[in-house]
């Protein structure tokens, strides 16, 4: 697993390297050109915030690119390890960027929740959480990178699944029959989730709209779902990777 993740790493360095120092850079000139051009506390935060998630889905697409390769034959051949291990490897090659990714943004809401702007935002009414409402405010810092974690690991067993099913297809287009996999798993787990619990899953990704230039609606679902939603979610995990190692292990017809 660890020879797959570097071999990954290694490959992608520099694609991970320049997307890092684009973000930065992206963030400080909304932050520091936004103060300059006096452009208001509420919109430079929605920006902001549109970025981390722009960022999150090239990281992710980065992952997902990485695995279809790493099951393709030339991998096979030049990587011969065990069919877990491919998961395993892309998901420590998602959790590592997500990580990354969590630190650079807990540093920004540690400088938002020192410099006073945390409270600016809530007092302008630009940012409403939803779906933490019973929690502490401790607890709220807690339960929004659980609820994000669990809900990428639901994604990406799903994704993963997805990808592996295209790769046995001798179709063309098989990226348009990937996504049409992907969203038709989430439209049936999300209608499962919506008959049986509720709605109250978190629904593979947490939504969020943007209501105008400087008023973001995010709402994140799962904390409060229950144990049953939780416990049927990570079934469909553990179904998703154990489907997805079967058909890595007949080497499905890849390219």
């Amino acid at each position: 697993m660890l020879r797959l993740l570097k071999y990954d790493l290694k490959r992608d360095m520099f694609m991970l390297l320049g997307g890092g120092a684009a973000i930065v850079l992206l963030l400080l000139a909304i932050e520091i050109g936004g103060r300059y051009w006096s452009m208001e506390a509420d919109v430079r935060f929605v920006l902001t915030v549109l970025t981390y998630f722009f960022a999150g889905g090239g990281m992710l697409v980065i992952v997902c690119t990485s695995f279809r390769k790493n099951i393709g034959s030339i991998s096979r051949r030049l990587l011969p390890v065990h069919s877990w291990t491919y998961i395993a490897s892309a998901g420590l090659y998602a959790l590592l960027t997500g990580i990354c990714l969590l630190v650079l943004g807990i540093g920004q809401l540690f400088y938002y929740w020192q410099s006073g702007l945390w409270e600016e935002l809530k007092g302008l009414g630009a940012v409403n959480i939803k779906g933490l409402e019973w929690l502490t405010p401790p607890l709220i810092w807690l339960g929004i990178p659980f609820t994000l974690l669990w809900a990428v690991i639901l994604g990406l067993s799903a994704l993963f699944l997805a990808i592996t099913l295209t790769e046995s297809l001798r179709v063309k287009a098989r990226s348009l029959v990937g996504v049409f996999l992907f969203f038709a798993m989430g439209s049936l787990l999300s209608w499962i989730e919506n008959a049986f619990f509720g709605g109250r899953g978190t629904q593979a990704i947490p939504g969020i709209r943007v209501e105008s230039q400087s008023v973001m609606d995010l709402r994140i679902q799962g904390l409060d779902a229950g144990w049953a939603a939780f416990v049927f979610e990570a079934v469909v995990v553990v179904l998703c990777i154990w489907l997805t190692i079967k058909l890595i292990d007949r080497r499905v017809q890849i390219k």
